[in-house]
């Protein structure tokens, strides 16, 4: 699985989770909402009813995610028994102040953490591959790497293999041939071919 802003996840069977649409409409009321508190006198009536609101929405919207992030989390954990995923610094990734309302929105570290709850509540083996590990930047079918690749080339073209594929789906397949690798060092023995 590559997580991604973008589209939430990209799994390598080609499947894409995408980002749910009501994220930035609940915004613009939480932007209504919190200059209508500012325009209030301290301490009244008025205050304190858009303060409730205000308080109901923030509510909401953490129980909307939280929903959303159990149900994308409980079909991977159903539907595969190995799962292999980018050990992100989501911490690390806040600091950038261009990204970082994005990353705060979709719960990625909300989402590791359900993922590793639940892969160990039903048995599956989660794969953690290193935050360094060059997933987007290396062919998936020949092993070259691109050194020059940016956040806004959205296409991986190999120019050793002729490989043309989605940045994303590309670091997917590398992720998973990763996690592949891992597990057979960490098991030490052959493993079928995932």
């Amino acid at each position: 699985i590559d997580l991604e802003i973008k589209k939430l996840l990209t799994f390598s069977d080609w499947t894409i989770v995408d980002n749910p649409k009501w994220i930035r409409t609940n915004e613009k009321r939480l932007k209504k909402l919190q200059q209508q508190l500012s325009k209030k006198v301290e301490g009244s009536n008025n205050r304190n009813k858009v303060r409730l609101k205000l308080a109901r929405l923030h509510e909401n919207i953490k129980s909307k995610k939280q929903n959303f992030l159990h149900n994308v989390t409980t079909k991977i954990i159903n539907d595969n028994q190995v799962i292999m995923i980018e050990d992100l610094n989501v911490s690390g990734m806040l600091k950038n102040h261009r990204l970082a309302k994005s990353i705060q929105e979709l719960g990625l570290s909300e989402l590791r953490r359900q993922l590793e709850y639940k892969s160990k509540w039903y048995g599956r083996e989660l794969v953690f591959v290193n935050r360094f590990y060059p997933s987007s930047k290396t062919c998936c079918v020949c092993g070259w790497k691109n050194n020059n690749l940016t956040l806004g080339n959205r296409r991986f073209i190999c120019k050793d293999c002729g490989n043309v594929l989605d940045r994303d789906l590309n670091a997917s397949i590398n992720i998973k041939n990763e996690g592949i690798r891992i597990l057979k060092e960490k098991i030490g023995q052959r493993l079928p071919e995932l």
